[in-house]
């Protein structure tokens, strides 16, 4: 019974797709899974949060990923959380889809449910002016480790006309601060980073490059300290070497 369940879950998410190689993952997962990732599945709850802000075709990716690796048990609650946020997403696509196919692709779906690409720039526009860093998504690719991808946050979404990348020479940053950057990458907005205290001067180093190249007033931080934690208001996203979301350290 709680098998069925499982399975009825799974297929009712990933057979909503096209372009999608379903039965063999299908297979693999159920085979994986424990009674345990069924009870955090029947919980509903999501309990990565932070994967929400990730586009629905990199967490499917993930999903295939930890699939074919084997998926851990620390894992279960990455993959119950990327169900979850997908099927929710499906079911708010079929509220208005309309005309729109019932078996969209990953990408066709976030289009409709967050269209960014409404907002139209004319050529040459693409760099932007922010006035908070709550207008900011960073992103991150370790395929790409020597650039980061600035884009403006428009009615909540990071906007795909607005965008400009920087190598981290141009703005004089190095691995250690964009691995500051990345730790957010799998963090929720109100969550922290557990930074070493006795070394501040790497981010003062991030924020005096951020603070310069979006001419932010010196007083506002990118990047500050609370209740002796690391935190900040942009939004990040970061995908590892397989181009899917990067999963918490």
């Amino acid at each position: 019974m709680k098998k069925k369940f499982l399975k009825n879950t799974v297929l009712s998410v990933l057979l909503n797709f096209k372009a999608i190689d379903q039965n063999p993952l299908i297979e693999n997962i159920l085979k994986q899974l424990s009674e345990e990732f069924i009870k955090n599945l029947k919980d509903k709850r999501v309990q990565a949060q932070y994967l929400k802000k990730y586009d629905s075709r990199g967490l499917l990716d993930l999903v295939f990923r930890l699939a074919k690796k084997g998926i851990h048990k620390k894992e279960f609650g990455i993959v119950s959380s990327i169900l979850r946020i997908i099927e929710k997403r499906y079911n708010e696509y079929q509220l208005i889809s309309n005309n729109h196919p019932k078996k969209p692709s990953p990408e066709f779906m976030d289009k409709i449910l967050y269209p960014s690409d409404k907002i139209t720039s004319l050529e040459g526009t693409n760099t932007f002016t922010i006035v908070n860093w709550k207008q900011l998504n960073i992103e991150l690719r370790d395929k790409e480790p020597n650039q980061i991808i600035f884009k403006k946050i428009i009615n909540g979404i990071p906007s795909s006309h607005k965008v400009f990348e920087k190598n981290l020479n141009e703005i004089h940053l190095g691995m250690t601060t964009r691995n500051i950057i990345k730790a957010f990458g799998s963090l929720d907005s109100d969550q922290y980073y557990n930074h070493p205290l006795n070394k501040k001067d790497q981010v003062f180093r991030l924020n005096k490059a951020l603070k310069e190249l979006f001419k932010i007033p010196n007083l506002i931080n990118p990047f500050f300290w609370k209740r002796n934690q690391l935190s900040t208001e942009i939004q990040v996203t970061a995908f590892d070497k397989h181009k899917t979301p990067v999963l918490p350290s």
